[in-house]
């Protein structure tokens, strides 16, 4: 066991001193650094390929001289069969292949030597994205993107799933996201049968939780009202429940003081320090699964803001 400690200790060594050696080339040991003073400089990422030597992707061309004549110097190969040569192909193969790395455009991304940000990368993530998809999309109340988590859903090079997606929905989701909150006895029927982009958009929104639209309006776009604004409910004489318009009764905190009209007792009013929530599709319903019928948060309900 001491033996292989040994061992792995001293192929680390190895190895670091192979990353850091291209740092500290001297111009006869690699002339390119007489005049690439940059890439004598440190940096937190650097190529493999650099403790290659130059000539591992670049090759002079018969007949000129470098730098005396522009075109003296070329990679070896294009792009990006070039990158091949040492990173699997196949991983950048899949059904949906990001644009950049399908056009050859390794370089659009990272930088071939080295570089200040992970994986050699140009700039961070999502400033990288940027640079091509733009910024404005991806700004709003509420969003995935605003913690900057494009990799966390796309692969940047290929995937087998559309928009190189890292998996399907609404599995891909359950990577962040709690499956158990999701599979409850009483599922809601758009998870499985549009995803749940059916009702969050991905990226960026206006509205909370990511809503693709106001959550009553999200909600009567698939169950049509039964009125204006009412929902009917099974109570005597049918009456009509509001899910909009109202403050729900069970956010509001009730606090006791002195009646203004007789100061030796006290009423219940609502604490104005705690304005509570305005009544919705959910302060019934859970949008997603439930443990009760009708996907209701509890299974007497009513009590939870009304006294019988």
């Amino acid at each position: 066991m001491k033996q292989l400690k040994v061992m792995f200790f001293l192929i680390t060594v190895i190895f670091a001193i192979g990353l850091s050696t291209f740092q500290s080339y001297s111009a006869e040991e690699m002339p390119c650094v007489t005049c690439h003073i940059k890439l004598t400089q440190t940096a937190k990422s650097v190529h493999a390929a650099v403790a290659l030597g130059c000539q591992s992707c670049h090759k002079t061309v018969e007949g000129k001289t470098h730098p005396g004549q522009k075109g003296g110097i070329v990679l070896t190969q294009n792009m990006p069969g070039l990158c091949y040569n040492c990173h699997d192909e196949s991983k950048f193969e899949g059904k949906s292949v990001h644009q950049p790395v399908s056009g050859g455009m390794c370089t659009g991304c990272h930088n071939p030597h080295k570089s200040d940000f992970p994986k050699i990368l140009i700039a961070d993530v999502p400033k990288l994205c940027y640079n091509c998809h733009s910024e404005s999309k991806f700004k709003g109340k509420s969003g995935h993107t605003l913690l900057g988590m494009c990799t966390g859903c796309h692969n940047p090079h290929s995937s087998d799933s559309d928009k190189i997606l890292k998996g399907n929905q609404p599995d891909l989701c359950y990577s962040c996201h709690d499956k158990a909150k999701f599979t409850k006895k009483y599922v809601h029927k758009i998870i499985n049968i549009a995803g749940c982009t059916s009702c969050h958009a991905p990226h960026i929104s206006d509205h909370p939780s990511l809503l693709s639209s106001s959550e009553y309006e999200l909600c009567v776009s698939c169950h049509a009202a039964k009125a204006k604004d009412p929902h009917v409910v099974s109570l005597p004489g049918r009456k009509r429940h509001p899910v909009r318009g109202v403050k729900d009764p069970s956010t509001l905190k009730m606090i006791k003081v002195l009646d203004p009209k007789n100061p030796k007792k006290q009423v219940e009013v609502p604490d104005p320090n705690v304005p509570g929530k305005m009544m919705n599709c959910s302060s019934c319903h859970d949008p997603h699964s439930s443990d009760f019928k009708g996907l209701l948060t509890a299974e007497k309900i009513c009590v939870k803001c009304h006294k019988f």
